[in-house]
């Protein structure tokens, strides 16, 4: 829903960055996913509140999102922190469900609160694949997180991390810039 990860922007902003860029770049090859947002937010120790007023100034929500969010009132699966994105939905005046972890912000360092730590039986790691809506589903994503998701989807909207996996898998998806775009697409459906 964002142009920039609101994660990673905290993170740029709250965090050490010696620590961000060494978990990412152990990500998939050392740590799991829930393992590198949880050593990146333990070097963030900013108060709750000056991180959300920074993310209500400083986060660009994608072209369409109010579109898509009224037309198709999508269920927002995050594996970001509800305490940061409902925030950011607020000043959007979009009220959406959204299933997202939890933030235990103590002064000495963040905890991450997950929402979900059972492991896939498709990817062995605790993802997203597991909270998706019985039904058909459209995905729609761009990120590391959404891998194991997407691959369950019906249809597929990806851009940018997602876009590049899906293409060394050779799985189908329709690529996307911005949220309108997914709208229009749905609508001609």
């Amino acid at each position: 829903m964002t142009e920039v990860d609101s994660l990673h922007l905290v993170l740029e902003h709250f965090g050490d960055l010696q620590v961000y860029h060494r978990a990412e770049e152990a990500l998939g090859r050392s740590l799991t996913l829930h393992e590198v947002i949880a050593l990146e937010f333990e070097s963030v120790r900013a108060p709750l509140a000056e991180v959300v007023d920074f993310l209500i100034e400083h986060v660009r929500i994608r072209s369409g999102f109010r579109e898509l969010a009224v037309a198709h009132r999508p269920l927002i699966l995050s594996s970001g922190f509800h305490e940061l994105i409902e925030p950011v939905l607020e000043r959007e005046g979009v009220d959406l469900e959204v299933l997202a972890n939890r933030l235990d912000a103590r002064p000495e360092g963040w905890r991450a609160r997950f929402r979900d730590e059972a492991a896939c039986v498709t990817c062995d790691e605790a993802c997203k694949r597991g909270s998706l809506p019985s039904g058909p589903i459209v995905y729609v994503g761009d990120g590391v997180s959404d891998r194991c998701a997407a691959l369950a989807a019906d249809r597929v909207f990806a851009r940018d991390g997602l876009a590049r996996y899906l293409d060394g898998e050779g799985v189908a998806y329709e690529p996307f810039e911005d949220l309108l775009a997914v709208a229009r697409a749905l609508e001609q459906d």
